[in-house]
């Protein structure tokens, strides 16, 4: 989660879903582009977590952008992203192998946060393991949370649109569900404008997420490699405690040559709250 007001034009491709062999739907994913003349310095694909979108990276790819190619992506139900029923983390890791076999023709260094950072675990414990040249944390453990977003998203389905012209007034219809006046603020970056009738409407596909909150805030255990031998940096906010040492061994064994950092001063939206510190993080994990 975080902010990120640059705008910049994004590269869409097709987004029409795509059976697979494994039966599970993949989908194009949208994504914004930068750096393209640095690709043979390698690519770095970055994405969000739940509620997230690719902008909320914006202001960190364009400083990694002036070495690397840097590709920030819309997870599925997400952003410009299409919509689908499905939101498992195997479905959205042959998202991102797709993403990943568009954008470069080499493996990139994959970064991800929260619910994108199970996704891109998970994609690096795939039979698509060899696309990830080494792997990025951002404040997320591969294990499950007994956290519940369903406050969050019965707020976002009593916002009558109808009735609404202005995000400012999303944030007050929210207020009534949601205390935290960041996170409203967050959830409202999800408002869509029709530029052609001025209706607004939710950007991502609620339903999905509500029909799939024990997947997301779950790990799958099932289908997955062993462990994942390339490096493996987990950065988390200090002030979090989504990545507690108690499952450092757990870790270990799925990402034998993890190492972890945190971000004094940062929560669980270290990318928003601390960026200049997650930069630095970032750029000696890839100078290494």
């Amino acid at each position: 989660m975080g902010t990120s007001p640059s705008q910049f034009a994004p590269l869409l491709r097709g987004i029409d879903p795509v059976r697979i062999a494994q039966k599970l739907v993949f989908m194009k994913l949208a994504h914004y582009a930068f750096g393209e003349e640095n690709r043979d310095n390698g690519t770095i694909v970055i994405v969000h977590g739940l509620f997230g979108q690719a902008r909320n990276w914006t202001a960190i790819a364009r400083r990694l952008a002036e070495k690397y190619h840097v590709v920030t992506a819309d997870l599925r139900n997400h952003g410009r992203s299409d919509w689908d029923a499905e939101m498992t983390y195997p479905a959205m890791a042959s998202d991102l192998a797709e993403l990943i076999g568009d954008v470069s023709d080499k493996p990139v260094h994959l970064v991800g946060h929260s619910m994108g950072g199970k996704a891109s675990m998970v994609l690096a414990l795939s039979a698509d393991a060899t696309l990830v040249a080494d792997l990025v944390v951002v404040d997320i453990a591969p294990v499950s949370y007994d956290h519940d977003y369903s406050g969050f998203i019965n707020a976002m389905r009593g916002v009558d649109f109808s009735a609404i012209s202005r995000r400012a007034e999303v944030e007050d219809a929210l207020s009534s569900g949601v205390s935290e006046k960041g996170v409203r603020q967050f959830l409202a970056q999800n408002v869509a404008t029709d530029k052609d009738s001025g209706t607004m409407s939710w950007q991502v596909n609620i339903d999905a997420m509500a029909n799939h909150l024990d997947d997301i805030t779950g790990w799958p255990e099932d289908g997955l490699a062993e462990q994942y031998d390339g490096d493996v940096l987990f950065i988390s906010g200090a002030n979090s405690h989504y990545v507690d040492p108690k499952d450092r061994d757990h870790i270990k064994a799925l990402f034998p040559k993890a190492a972890f950092t945190s971000i004094k001063g940062a929560g669980h939206w270290v990318h928003a709250e601390k960026p200049d510190a997650v930069l630095l993080t970032l750029s000696a994990f890839l100078k290494r």
